[in-house]
């Protein structure tokens, strides 16, 4: 007979995000196992980060080779259409102070794409501020930055470039797929609907480059030149000059912000200030909510956009696609080198548990460990991607009434930042605020299968996202480990090892 896989002890442990371990250390005054843990924090998402960066690289890649690369606009347009124009754009037009922006964007964006320094080419950023504006060097960009210079565009994984300049590329022909998706988000898609870009960036000429994105204290001080690349007119010119030498950030606050989250907890560990590590545990514990947003919602509108503009059955080739130029070398390669007990505590650590975003969202992530003689159950209740997904409607159209609650919200909003609050105030609702949005407004109306396939589980109804796990267990051919997607909006996901 098979013996125990793992403890009780060890299944509650496993299933309990490691922001969380750190702070309950911390209170219960275990400083050693505090700071034991924070290296397991540095560690926690690096796995999912990278899956998801190569995963949409991928999905563009596959547009690009088999629909055209003068689809990948159509692409985009869709893509944000559904996800960044009502989680983004919506705030973006509101009066916030931009130093509150870009304070927003230091959590939420770039501290959590630099995944604490892990990971091979570690992604690295900082922070200057002057009279005009916010700078952001990435140096690289954890995300496209890091695949340039990984050599994701080489042999084996071949993602693509683009073979010619457009006005999307920074007209810069070899210019990398995965990068373009910021001139639709940051510049050319906010022009239009807002009538400035949010985000303006000058990306990097070659892969050992710098990538640099800028917030503006004015909104409509942004330089004409970055209406220019796409042929669009300036609507407004800066409405005040700049304040000279006003600062929203201290130097001191410039140095410390952009550290890596473990490090700053472990130093207030060290020098015996617990109430400060403390207090960073909680402000900095879903700091990787709001990227893992973005990141499921680029994946299931791609797939969506994919079956309504190749047919569905097309999906069973692009998620074989995927699994060839990612889970195979990514995952695949490595766990099978394991035994299974050992396989599937890396599934849980690397994917499962990153997947909770350190327990943020309404309602969080949650999953727990159930073992047996047979073997061991990890119930997803729910899933933080394909599950988060299900519970919010993804698979229904936006109706009128949400509609109208998040025209609601926006008028909310509105008048909630231009109120004379404090400053501090603002700075501890508003990641609560983005995390909401981010939740609350996931894409809406997205396909599910019509018929049944090897690559959906053999089942009609089948949500595009969920796929992923059904077909790429399929491509392993593992007969050990099994997915059962939910059968319903509120049912869990079960994933089942045999011994």
């Amino acid at each position: 007979m098979v013996g125990e896989w793992f403890s009780e002890a060890e299944r509650v442990e496993m299933a309990t995000p490691v922001i969380e371990r750190i702070k309950r250390a911390i209170r219960g005054g275990e400083t050693g196992k505090a700071m034991a843990l924070c290296e397991d924090l540095r560690d926690e998402r690096i796995v999912l980060h990278d899956f998801f960066a190569d995963c949409t690289t991928a999905l563009f890649t596959w547009v690009g080779e088999n629909l055209g690369e003068e689809t990948l606009p159509d692409m985009f347009t869709y893509c944000f259409e559904n996800s960044a124009r009502r989680q983004i754009f919506d705030l973006m037009n509101m009066d916030m102070d931009r130093g509150l922006e870009a304070e927003l964007l230091v959590r939420g964006c770039w501290v959590a794409h630099s995944c604490s320094g892990a990971g091979e080419c570690p992604g690295a950023f900082r922070l200057d501020e002057d009279d005009e504006k916010f700078t952001f060097t990435m140096d690289p960009c954890a995300s496209g930055g890091r695949l340039w210079r990984r050599g994701r565009y080489a042999p084996p994984c071949d993602f693509a470039t683009t073979s010619k300049p457009y006005p999307w590329s920074f007209h810069r022909e070899e210019f990398p797929y995965y990068c373009i998706h910021c001139s639709f988000m940051n510049e050319s898609m906010p022009m239009r609907y807002l009538g400035f870009p949010i985000w303006p960036l000058d990306p990097p000429a070659a892969a050992g480059d710098a990538c640099r994105w800028y917030v503006y204290k004015d909104k409509w001080g942004v330089p004409r030149s970055y209406y220019d690349r796409y042929g669009l007119r300036k609507e407004k010119e800066a409405e005040k000059p700049p304040r000279r030498g006003e600062r929203w950030f201290t130097p001191q606050q410039m140095e410390d912000i952009v550290r890596p989250t473990p490090d700053r907890i472990r130093e207030r560990l060290e020098s015996g200030d617990g109430r400060g590590a403390l207090r960073i545990a909680r402000e900095m514990g879903g700091e990787f909510f709001f990227l893992h947003s973005l990141y499921i919602s680029m994946i299931v509108t791609v797939l969506d956009f994919i079956a309504g503009r190749a047919g569905e059955e097309r999906l069973g080739g692009v998620l074989s696609f995927l699994y060839e130029r990612c889970i195979a070398e990514q995952v695949a390669s490595f766990t099978g080198a394991l035994d299974r007990r050992e396989a599937l505590d890396f599934i849980i650590h690397n994917f499962f548990l990153a997947d909770l975003s350190g327990g943020a969202g309404f309602p969080p992530a949650r999953f727990s460990v159930e073992e047996d003689a047979g073997g061991v159950s990890v119930i997803l209740n729910p899933c933080g991607s394909g599950g988060k997904l299900l519970r919010h409607n993804s698979y229904k159209p936006l109706g009128p009434v949400k509609k109208a609650l998040e025209a609601l919200e926006n008028k909310a909003l509105g008048m909630s930042v231009k109120l004379p609050l404090p400053r501090g105030l603002l700075q501890a609702a508003m990641p609560y605020t983005i995390d909401f949005l981010c939740e609350m407004r996931r894409p809406a109306g997205m396909g599910v299968t019509s018929s049944t396939y090897a690559w959906s589980g053999h089942r009609k109804g089948m949500p595009y996202y969920c796929c992923l796990c059904t077909a790429f267990l399929e491509a392993a051919g593992v007969d050990w480990l099994q997915v059962f997607p939910p059968e319903g909006r509120r049912q869990p996901c079960v994933w089942r090892a045999s011994k």
